[in-house]
């Protein structure tokens, strides 16, 4: 049997496998990493862009309970009355009927019947 000749050996291979593969793992964390990257950008964005919504809905909010507040009032119900012709005044005190809440003697029992029920 010939003797193996170590001049032509692979040993040489075992070294460039590991490097491509290495180099590989190494390129498919990099596309991780951008991907993961990437979202957390768009994420980003799409956060900022809801907080200056909320924000902008908030400031219509108070502007249109202020509105409210100011359509309501009774100085401007006074005023729209006249502009329209309607002859109003407020009540008398005699007139008014004033309702107290008064505070039951004991919590409703809603739907207790005491026991156990036959039901069909």
């Amino acid at each position: 049997m010939a003797r193996r000749n170590r001049k032509n050996g692979h040993e040489g291979n075992r070294m460039m496998c590991w490097g491509v593969s290495l180099s590989a793992l190494v390129a498919a964390l990099a596309m991780v990493y951008l991907s993961l990257y990437n979202t957390c950008e768009s994420i980003g964005r799409q956060i900022k862009k809801m907080e200056h919504e909320q924000a902008e809905l908030h400031k219509r909010v108070v502007n249109e309970e202020r509105n409210w507040a100011t359509a309501r009032s009774i100085r401007n119900m006074e005023r729209l009355m006249e502009s329209h012709g309607i002859a109003m005044s407020w009540p008398a005190e005699q007139n008014i009927i004033r309702l107290r809440a008064e505070e039951p003697d004991e919590p409703a029992r809603y739907a207790y019947q005491g026991g156990l029920t036959r039901r069909d």
